[in-house]
This record gives structure tokens, sequence and C-alpha cells, in this order.
């Protein structure tokens, strides 16, 4: 995770119009590689935890899996807070017999603060967003005409709209209060009375139309958002 101030190509890091062009942060996944040039020095903090430790203290947050260009614009009272956290975990490390359950005692209290203020951001940005789960809907609802007997995924559409699946499905439950996979689910049972009420297809064929590759998901599926099997549906 690095924090940095005096980067010049923001936009390469996902600035908008909404945010401030000071201080970002941003997460690198291992293995990842990532290069970048810029003509005015820069200042910050860098940290990497294994992802072994992570795992060791269950430590997990959606925006481990953002992508770069999904960097979080920090303000300035924003930036305050996370420059004292690194400077609290960087003075524990440095000690000859620091504490290793302090060190990520520190560093879950910082990566809980930074999804504190990515739903900050999701705010800010709003205007912006709002436009990206009108395109997600837009999308979805031409799905079925483009993609016949594939079952549409959070991963199909957040590639669609340029975003990681985490990011794309955190901005999606943000601002609608459902996740990405409940929308796609209902409109999965949408189109699915659509074809029970009007075609003379079995309910098998109408379940392999939908993307599922045996009929008894797609009964399952419906009934839990029906009540009703999808031949009790059609009757």
């Amino acid at each position: 995770m690095a924090f940095k101030r005096g980067m010049t190509d923001l936009e390469w890091f996902g600035n908008t119009e909404f945010d401030t062009k000071s201080g970002f942060l941003y997460l690198i996944q291992p293995h990842q590689v990532y290069k970048w040039e810029t003509d005015h020095p820069w200042e910050g903090y860098h940290m990497m935890v294994s992802p072994i430790l992570l795992q060791e203290y269950n430590i997990d947050f959606s925006f481990f899996q953002y992508e770069i260009q999904e960097a979080l614009f920090l303000t300035k009272d924003e930036q305050t807070q996370i420059e004292t956290l690194y400077t609290q975990v960087h003075t524990e490390y440095q000690k000859d017999n620091y504490e290793l359950d302090l060190l990520m005692a520190y560093s879950n209290l910082i990566f809980t603060y930074v999804g504190k203020c990515y739903k900050r951001q999701f705010e800010t940005r709003q205007p912006l967003y709002n436009k990206i789960v009108v395109q997600f809907k837009k999308l979805l609802n031409a799905y079925y005409n483009n993609h016949p007997q594939q079952m549409p995924s959070v991963k199909h559409f957040a590639n669609q709209l340029n975003l990681s699946s985490n990011y794309f499905g955190d901005l999606i439950k943000h601002n609608t209060g459902q996740t990405a996979s409940e929308i796609i689910q209902t409109k999965i049972i949408t189109e699915a009375k659509r074809q029970l009420r009007l075609s003379d297809k079995t309910i098998a064929e109408i379940g392999y139309d939908l993307g599922f590759e045996y009929p008894t998901y797609f009964t399952r599926l419906f009934k839990k958002h029906t009540g009703k099997t999808p031949s009790q549906f059609k009757k």
C-alpha cells in the first residue's frame, strides 16, 4: 500500500473532477508490476504486508483487489490521519523487539480507515457513479440479446465498464443498496418469467437459454426468488 504526495500524472491513477489533487493512496497485489514517470519530485510512504500474515490475522478488505487506477484520493484531514497511522506503524517496526501483533493491529486500523475513506469517495463521486449504474443496467437489459445461453456475471459487466470486479461491486452496492449479483439475479428471473409466459419451450430449454448448465439450478434459483417452481409459475 502506497501513499504519495506531489505526483503529477494523477489521471493515470483514476483522479476525477470530484477528487482532490494533493495526496492519494493505492494498493498493489503480489506479483503485479507497475511503472510510472514523473517530472517533479514526490514524497510519501510505502508499506508491504505479507498475504500470509493477512490470512493468519484474518484481515481482508474488498479494496485489496482494486486496480491501481482505482486509487483513493484523500482529503487533507484524511491525509493527516493516514500519515499519523503510518508513522505509528513505522515507529514500532523500527524497534529491535517490535511486537508483530501490534504491527498487524496498526495495519488493520489503517486498512479499516482506508475503507471508510473509500466510502467517502463513493459519496463524493456519486454524480459520476450514478451514470455507471445506469450504464450497468442498460448493458444488463440488453445482455441476452447479445449473449444467448450465457449466464451474466459481475466480472463481465465490470470489464465492460473498465473496472475491477471488487470496485464495481462496491460501487453498485453503495449507490443502489443492492449487490451487483442481486441485480443480475433479478434480471435473470424477470427474463425467465417473460419466457415462461410467452414461449412454448420446455423448462430445461428456457434454463439453458438463460445460461444454466443444469435445469435443477434454474429451478432452485427461480423458486428462491418467486416461491414457485418454473412449472408452477407457467401453469
